[in-house]
């Protein structure tokens, strides 16, 4: 169970940097906003780009929060199972939840793999620039599969508090 323990700290640190380059991109896609604003309201003069490139951003900054919030569990929980069910249910509850989230995460990693070999193939650019969305895309969609093994650790976690061999941190 220490192993468990350990490689779920493990993940929770390693996801946070990765919300952390998310954070990163919204503070850029917003300067740029403020920018591209700015730049039209004094100089009518708006920076060509910041619609293409702001929608490339958005979807990397997106991608970049999932894997810490599957991580530290703070996706939507409904936390009635207990009252119900009692301890035990509530941790059968869990790991069936989070094994549908796992399936759920991989089926998405693998659309948005589809999704990106025909951008790739089709040679989809921006509308302005002209830079090819493939590869903003392909970041998007290892960020999206990066949730898979970090699911699979919660799921772990999970069977652990199950089976009563995990005896720290008290959640149901």
């Amino acid at each position: 169970m220490d192993l468990v323990l350990t490689l779920e700290r493990l993940v929770v640190r390693l996801t946070r940097a990765t919300a952390v380059l998310g954070l990163v991109l919204l503070l850029v896609l917003a300067g740029m906003t403020v920018v591209d604003g700015m730049m039209r309201w004094l100089a009518n003069q708006p920076i060509d780009g910041v619609r293409d490139v702001g929608a490339l951003i958005i979807a990397n900054a997106v991608a970049a929060s999932l894997p810490v919030v599957l991580a530290e569990r703070a996706n939507i929980t409904v936390e009635f199972a207990q009252a119900l069910f009692g301890r035990f249910g509530a941790r059968l509850c869990n790991v069936v939840a989070g094994i549908v989230v796992l399936v759920v995460m991989a089926a998405m990693a693998w659309q948005f793999q589809l999704f990106t070999n025909g951008l790739a193939r089709a040679g989809q650019t921006t509308w302005v620039l002209q830079w090819k969305v493939a590869p903003f895309w392909q970041a998007t969609t290892v960020l999206i599969a990066l949730c898979v093994p970090v699911q699979a650790v919660v799921v772990l976690r999970d069977i652990a508090r199950l089976t009563g061999a995990d005896r720290g941190d008290e959640r149901a």
